[in-house]
């Protein structure tokens, strides 16, 4: 049994909330001010942050929320029809839900004129461009990314990232082995590349060691 990585967005308008089931979830509020809702109490919630959740969830406010969950995946449909009007992209990964995982979400800030090294991550993820637009060179295919745009990288081809705004930022939610706890998921493609400046700026919202529900 695999795991799937999937991302929803939800737009609250202060009168209905939004009820999940349990996942390892990561809920990023593009605007406005949410609440979140859990057995341990509520959690308020601003725009531009990003916290992980655990278990079942109750979204309620005014504002746009972007969510990564990871659960088990039994081999049926990727998305069910509950969900399909919320979804942005979903993935099935080759990971054992049985053993824990860790879990990262960050926003990746890029000045003017920035190209990235080649290279890999320890993991997948799921991306999400909040502003500007890059060009992202992944393997053998080019994609020029909007806004709202979100892609999907496996960590295991090659990626070069391209600035082609006068700023550019994304959010993204990467599953990692557990020892990458604190350290870079950042994998230089050569040598040559590990010398290479970066260019970017990174805040993490979390970095966690997570166990899916069963």
């Amino acid at each position: 049994m695999p795991v799937r990585l999937a991302h929803f967005e939800d737009v609250l308008d202060g009168d209905r909330k939004v009820v999940l089931p349990p996942a390892a979830r990561a809920v990023y509020v593009r605007h406005g001010t949410l609440e979140a809702h859990t057995a341990g109490g509520t959690v308020a919630l601003g725009e531009d942050s990003c916290t992980l959740f655990e278990g079942a969830l109750t979204l309620s406010g005014k504002g746009e929320a972007w969510s990564w969950e990871a659960t088990a995946y039994d081999w049926g449909p990727l998305v069910s029809d509950a969900e399909r009007p919320r979804v942005v992209a979903a993935q099935a990964l080759m990971i054992d839900p049985r053993y824990p995982i860790l879990m990262r979400a960050d926003r990746v800030d890029f000045p003017p004129d920035i190209v990235t090294p080649k290279h890999g991550h320890g993991g997948p993820g799921i991306r999400r461009l909040l502003h500007g637009r890059l060009v992202a060179e992944i393997a053998d295919k080019v994609h020029r990314v909007e806004p709202g745009e979100a892609w999907f990288e496996t960590g295991r081809d090659p990626v070069v990232g391209r600035n082609v705004a006068p700023a550019s930022a994304f959010v993204r939610t990467i599953l990692l082995p557990t020892d990458y706890l604190g350290r870079s998921s950042f994998l230089p493609w050569t040598a040559e590349d590990a010398t290479k400046p970066r260019g970017v700026q990174y805040r993490i919202f979390f970095d966690t060691v997570v166990t899916l529900p069963g």
